[in-house]
């Protein structure tokens, strides 16, 4: 339960600041992306560097998978909310 705090928490964070700093057309993919890589190097880190600990098989894919896939879509949702809400992007100009 913790992990998925973590992950939520981290991912709306990243949305948040992206949100913030960067205002290019594209930086949606940045908000989705970034916590997707960031799970990534956390599972391949454990997974590769940390000493083998026992157990069945590796699951990293599958967790990257389902993990990688509610970061990214919590990073954008909060990106998405917060661009509408609390720092609208002014495209006129």
């Amino acid at each position: 339960m913790h992990v998925w705090l973590i992950l939520i928490t981290l991912s709306s964070v990243v949305g948040l600041l992206v949100a913030k700093y960067m205002r290019h057309k594209l930086s949606v993919f940045a908000a989705g992306g970034l916590p997707w890589l960031g799970l990534l190097g956390v599972l391949l880190y454990t997974e590769y560097f940390v000493p083998y600990q026992g157990g069945g098989a590796s699951m990293w894919p599958v967790a990257q998978f389902f993990g990688g896939t509610a970061a990214a879509f919590i990073g954008v949702v909060t990106f998405l909310v917060a661009r509408k809400f609390i720092w609208p992007v002014n495209d006129t100009h």
